[in-house]
């Protein structure tokens, strides 16, 4: 029995053949018999790619820009989303991603995308790369890369996009672990574990502006080891480490979750105190150099005991709050506290004269 539907051969066999040799198959091919082997051959070739692409992690699609659907995505998608290839045809893409980073533009997030559409059906992107973080059919939020060309009509027209679909939520995990443990790296003082200068100010700063918007109190502590130089010149260096290490671990002990404790140089410390007035930081500067005080940061055979000075500062004798005015303060009233006797905490700029 022919393969042709009429006599002129214009079945859907016929037209694909004369597609795929350039000219009418009637000129190419021999016999009918020839002409049903190089089908049998074409659907065994579209048999192995559908093979292929359901076992391959990424997903295969080529889409319509006319209703933002799939003319084709290969059956790995049920993998990666959750829906089978008829259920996808049948899905508007946008309506399943939640952000869009674009790769080429340093990952810039989109809030929309009918400028970029524009710009894709002109011709202005040949290559599109893009992140999107994407909600599966159970519900679960996944990272999905997206790389796409331009997909042509017979005219040249650009009537859609032919590419791939990638999982990428490991890689984007780790990124921002590494992320993370860079700031975090950024942000610490590498002997004590405790903040570093910089993120001290920087935590400073912004609960300033907070403060200046709901009209709550924060107070500061500054911290210095009193005649440290004497440890290290009588010890050696690895001491003087260990004693700052100690003096570390103490602080932090005495403190609350939300508090934050930093090393600001050398022997110094500062430690910032949210929602706490001035009789309270006293408090908690006294907790900490009593507890210096008792410690033995040495051994049985060599004891060596040291102790601190504390100037605390807060925002209720501040007018024009900002964290150089009351570091100043607080740096005072620890010069004050040095300077009367050492291992003291002093919350107050007159010297008491006796």
């Amino acid at each position: 029995m022919s393969l042709f539907t009429n006599q002129q051969g214009k079945s859907r066999e016929m037209r694909v053949l004369s597609r795929f040799f350039g000219m009418k198959a009637k000129n190419k091919l021999a016999s009918g018999k020839q002409l049903i082997g190089y089908v049998s051959r074409i659907n065994e070739l579209k048999s192995e790619i559908e093979l292929l692409t359901s076992y391959s992690t990424d997903v295969i699609y080529r889409l319509r820009y006319d209703g933002m659907r799939y003319d084709y995505i290969s059956p790995s998608v049920l993998r990666l989303l959750g829906y089978t290839t008829e259920e996808m045809k049948q899905l508007n893409f946008r309506s399943l991603i939640r952000e869009t980073r674009i790769v080429s533009e340093g990952m810039r997030k989109v809030q929309s995308f009918n400028q970029l559409e524009e710009s894709r059906q002109r011709g202005d992107v040949n290559k599109w790369q893009a992140d999107y973080l994407m909600k599966t059919k159970d519900g679960r939020l996944i990272w999905v890369s997206d790389i796409s060309y331009p997909w042509f009509d017979q005219n040249g027209n650009i009537i859609g996009s032919v590419g791939s679909l990638r999982d990428i939520s490991d890689r984007i995990t780790a990124e921002e672990k590494a992320k993370e443990e860079l700031t975090r790296m950024a942000n610490t003082d590498s002997l004590t574990g405790l903040s570093n200068r910089r993120a001290f100010f920087e935590r400073l700063d912004n609960e300033l502006k907070r403060i200046k918007r709901n009209g709550s109190t924060l107070s500061i502590l500054i911290i210095d080891i009193d005649h440290f130089k004497k440890v290290n010149d009588k010890f050696g260096h690895d001491v003087g480490d260990h004693v700052i290490r100690q003096v570390s671990r103490i602080i932090r002990e005495c403190l609350r979750e939300t508090d934050l404790a930093a090393r600001l140089g050398g022997e110094e410390f500062g430690v910032f105190l949210p929602d706490t007035p001035t009789e309270g930081a006293f408090w908690v500067a006294e907790r900490i150099r009593s507890t210096i005080a008792k410690e033995d940061f040495g051994s049985a055979n060599s004891p060596i005991g040291v102790t601190v000075s504390i100037g605390v500062g807060d925002t209720a004798h501040v007018s024009d709050v900002d964290s150089t005015h009351l570091y100043k303060l607080a740096d005072t009233r620890l010069y004050i506290a040095k300077n009367t006797g050492r291992n003291q905490v002093s919350m107050d700029e007159i010297i008491a004269m006796h």
